[in-house]
């Protein structure tokens, strides 16, 4: 059992979502028994156990979707015999995840990038920030730096464990693969940084190549709130404003009452 804690005090320290699934009932005759644990990352990596076999490799599976779908708590009704088990028996599991719920991924590690960083950390993002540029860390504090080329987005998966994304890497073409890497994730916020110009080009270029227009529409870019300044500090602000606005599903107007 300290083990699985270990597990996932580790994964949520590093921003990952972890589910703590446990037996909270059984019937018949089963490997698995009332309190047993186990500890489930959304790749299927795990720690501890439900009784093993295939019932618990179901398990794991449903599981990993559970996370996957933003569920914060979920149960599991399993029949082993329904898995090719010959006990016969059932179990039911309750599954709560547990760690950050606000991962932003940050594509690039410019001036925007430095400022979004510090404020969404600051606003209880958990922060990663993927650039291709190893020597931008030191610009970086209490964030996950990770050292990602574009053409390696698809192997190594950086945004994982995201849940919104902004684009603001430092040219044309790096935003290009990083919106298109975004697209196969099921992220609740994705914006691009860049000019009408700029976004109209990309959207074109994508739609050519097959990419429907429900999947575009999906892309905030321009990005952010329009506050009429280009200092990046602001942008990043107005970047920040316009992802909280999405999150909590809000709005957009002033909260100013009249004087009269």
């Amino acid at each position: 059992m300290q083990d699985v804690f270990t597990f996932i005090s580790k994964g949520a320290a590093e921003g990952k979502k972890v589910a703590l699934v446990t037996v909270i009932g059984t019937s018949g005759s089963t490997p698995a028994t009332l309190g047993q644990m186990i500890a489930v990352l959304a790749d299927g990596s795990t720690m501890g156990t439900v009784g093993g076999g295939a019932s618990e490799h179901h398990v794991i599976e449903r599981t990993v979707d559970a996370i996957k779908n933003g569920d914060e708590v979920f149960s599991i009704t399993i029949d082993h015999a329904e898995n090719g088990m010959i006990c016969g028996g059932s179990m039911v599991v309750f599954g709560n995840v547990i760690g950050s719920q606000l991962g932003l991924c940050i594509f690039g590690g410019g001036h925007i990038a430095q400022s979004l960083a510090r404020i969404a950390g600051q606003s209880g993002f958990y922060v990663t920030v993927i650039e291709d540029r190893p020597e931008f860390e030191v610009h970086f504090e209490s964030v996950k730096y990770t050292v990602c080329k574009p053409e390696d987005y698809k192997n190594t998966d950086p945004a994982a464990f995201a849940d919104y994304a902004v684009i603001c890497t430092r040219g044309h073409s790096t935003d290009d693969a990083a919106l298109r890497y975004c697209l196969t994730k099921n992220l609740k916020y994705i914006g691009m940084i860049g000019s009408k110009a700029k976004v109209t080009e990309i959207f074109n270029k994508l739609r050519d190549e097959g990419v429907k227009q429900a999947e575009l529409e999906r892309v905030y870019a321009p990005i952010g709130l329009d506050i009429a300044d280009a200092a990046p500090a602001e942008i990043a602000v107005a970047i920040l404003a316009e992802l909280i606005l999405i999150k909590n599903e809000g709005k957009l107007r002033h909260k100013k009452i009249s004087s009269q």
